[in-house]
């Protein structure tokens, strides 16, 4: 980083836009508890779907939740909620 430019991004950060060559995936579980695990699936598949940088949505019946992943440079666990929240899903207290 440039002392003078204290705000300018470093080439060198691994998260820099245009330096960064592969996806940088992330995931977040989503608890189920008490609901239909392919109905549950089958409401967020969609619209998580849709969202940029989302690479997969999988069930895991065993835990009682959805795994989904996605690249944390193309979009943020808050618009992933948002969407959660749009399809009319209502995620269970915890996820084990």
């Amino acid at each position: 980083m440039d002392p003078a430019r204290p705000n300018d991004p470093d080439p060198a950060d691994p998260f820099f836009q245009e330096r960064a060559d592969h996806a940088i995936l992330e995931t977040i579980e989503i608890a189920t508890e008490g609901e239909n695990h392919h109905g549950a699936l089958r409401k967020l598949r969609g619209p998580l779907m849709k969202i940029k940088g989302v690479h997969d949505v999988k069930v895991d019946s065993g835990h009682e939740r959805i795994i989904v992943t996605f690249d944390a440079r193309k979009t943020h666990p808050p618009d992933l909620h948002d969407a959660i929240l749009r399809s009319g899903y209502k995620p269970g207290p915890r996820a084990d």
